[in-house]
């Protein structure tokens, strides 16, 4: 039900959805294929590819986010929240699933595109790709919900989000490799979520199992939605 409830909110504003794809394809077919004229040497429109895609996940999954701090300081949702018949936990939890559920839905189109420019839409190796988006906007989505629970304000909250953004764009591998960046910033860039997320999906091509690509996510994703589960049950004093 509480899973449900969040899609039908991502589809009360279609215009919102078509935007999130709509940023995909410009990231996708204008920005890398762009930058794959300019930079010469190995094919850089494959390499940036999938960042595209996770960029969009991202923008998704901070909806999450956004609706929780909503509910409480501007519609006040919280009586019929708690009417809900769900254990709270199980409620905190499935806002989470909620939001990367909703994640998935925008992204779908450009995984399959992706996945077909990786030679890997009819290969098992498909699976592991929808995977792999899930598993990263988990962890977004935990990261959007921890940071709605500690702002003030709708504009800290952007500010915030925007900062995320920021670091998982421009300090991982999305654009260049970690040769690239100064060696102060090696840690930042090869800590960075977006930079486990956007080689485990150029890895598919070449890997021999799917186990692989997959667990380097699993357990980083699995604790930023354990505190954004925990900061929700706190923040909404559920």
């Amino acid at each position: 039900m509480v899973v449900e409830r969040d899609v039908r909110i991502l589809f009360s504003d279609s215009f919102l959805v078509g935007i999130m794809f709509a940023n995909f394809a410009i990231d996708l077919f204008v920005t890398a294929a762009t930058f794959g004229r300019l930079i010469p040497g190995g094919d850089y429109f494959l390499y940036i590819a999938p960042g595209s895609n996770f960029i969009t996940a991202s923008v998704a999954a901070f909806q999450s986010g956004r609706d929780v701090w909503r509910e409480k300081h501007i519609k006040d949702l919280t009586s019929y929240l708690l009417s809900l018949p769900a254990p709270r936990p199980v409620f905190a939890f499935s806002r989470i699933m909620g939001g990367v559920v909703r994640s998935l839905i925008a992204t779908f189109p450009g995984t399959l595109v992706i996945a077909y420019l990786y030679g890997i839409l009819l290969g098992p190796e498909v699976l592991a790709a929808f995977m792999i988006v899930g598993l990263f906007s988990l962890g977004i989505v935990g990261l959007s919900i921890t940071a709605a629970s500690f702002v003030s304000s709708i504009e800290m909250f952007v500010t915030v989000r925007s900062a995320i953004q920021l670091y998982l764009s421009f300090l991982s591998t999305l654009f260049y490799p970690v040769a690239v960046f100064p060696p102060a910033l090696t840690f930042l860039v090869s800590s960075n979520p977006m930079t486990w997320a956007v080689e485990s999906f150029r890895s598919l091509p070449q890997s021999h199992g799917l186990v692989g690509p997959v667990s380097v996510l699993v357990a980083p994703s699995l604790a930023f939605a354990a505190l954004g589960t925990l900061c929700y049950l706190w923040y909404a004093k559920l």
